[in-house]
């Protein structure tokens, strides 16, 4: 791999440094010889992080609600980059506690924003929202584009886009560079949610559990490797880190939706073909709660501005991220 050398020395700030994308993003910074400062309340070892042993990085286990230790966290270092993942994420889990999933995503970015207000290192600060901003809308007015109204409906939708709200009104009133992010479904290595449909049914197929479907398969998604998504971010970062974005908020997606049976069978078939049918049966007895029926993204803006252009498509991305868990498989629980 070749290095940016952009990023070398430079001091980056990711916050969920342990989750999915934050412990891929925190490796390829790694590659790239960047500083990496991560900012963590998960002692879990079920991190890519951990499962790989990846320790150059300084991280602190403290809570984004803790106002006080994040603003002397930020002080005490020189962070050029922030890279804001940190969230409670899971939709199901946001329904059954809408207050906390609000909390915590709120306030977590609320107190990150407020401790760089004054801060004059900070250079580009990315804040990844979520397409499920958008809400449901009719099938035909798809895929979605920026200038539509955001509708969100569940809690963690609504939580994302106050957190939105919050990251320009910073950037309008205190001059923060900051660029927000709608990205699509991410999947790959290191995705330790197994309530996420991509690694549920890997684990499955491997034989590890038994897959138990959450709708009737007929949800419709793009798909993202998560390693094109950490060299898009990068690059997204780099360019504001020179000159302020043209717009605020970017969509970012593959605008080539795949149903879950879609995903289903490719899982399958690449590890236990024999089961493919029977598990797509099990659809049949099952309806989605509280999620929206389809997601597809126009990403015209990301591409003219920043190239936009995921390498992997779903296929190769799959047997990358099955190759993963196989040889975790052990650790994996």
């Amino acid at each position: 791999m070749k290095k940016d050398k952009f990023w070398k020395n430079k001091n980056v700030l990711i916050t969920g440094i342990h989750g999915f994308l934050g412990s891929n993003l925190c490796k390829k910074l790694i590659e790239n010889d960047a500083n990496v400062y991560g900012i963590h309340n998960n002692n879990s070892n079920k991190s890519l992080l951990k499962f790989e042993n990846i320790n150059d990085y300084n991280s602190l286990s403290i809570s984004l609600n803790d106002s006080n230790q994040i603003k002397a966290f930020i002080n005490d270092n020189n962070l050029e980059i922030c890279f804001h993942l940190a969230a409670q994420v899971e939709v199901q889990k946001a329904i059954e506690f809408p207050f906390d999933t609000l909390h915590n995503n709120i306030n977590s970015t609320l107190n990150l924003l407020e401790a760089f207000k004054n801060n004059k290192s900070l250079k580009s600060f990315i804040f990844c929202s979520t397409d499920k901003v958008y809400g449901d809308i009719e099938k035909k007015f798809l895929p979605y584009k920026e200038e539509y109204i955001p509708k969100p409906k569940y809690p963690y939708e609504v939580s994302k886009l106050i957190c939105e709200k919050l990251v320009q009104t910073y950037d309008n009133n205190f001059n923060l560079n900051t660029l927000t992010t709608r990205s699509c479904n991410l999947y790959g290595p290191g995705q330790l949610n197994l309530t996420a449909i991509i690694p549920s049914l890997i684990v499955s197929a491997l034989g590890k559990n038994n897959f138990k479907p959450r709708s009737n398969g007929m949800l419709l998604r793009d798909y993202m490797f998560v390693e094109d998504w950490c060299e898009t971010l990068l690059n997204i970062s780099k360019k504001i880190y020179f000159k302020k974005p043209k717009y605020k908020v970017y969509n970012f997606g593959t605008n080539s939706p795949y149903t879950v049976k879609d995903i289903t069978k490719l899982i399958y078939d690449k590890i236990s073909k024999g089961k493919t049918n029977e598990i797509l049966l099990l659809y049949d007895k099952h309806e989605a709660k509280n999620e929206i029926p389809y997601q597809t993204l126009d990403s015209k803006r990301a591409i003219n501005e920043f190239k936009f252009d995921p390498k992997n498509a779903i296929s190769p991305g799959l047997t990358k991220t099955i190759k993963w868990f196989k040889k975790y498989s052990d650790k994996i629980n």
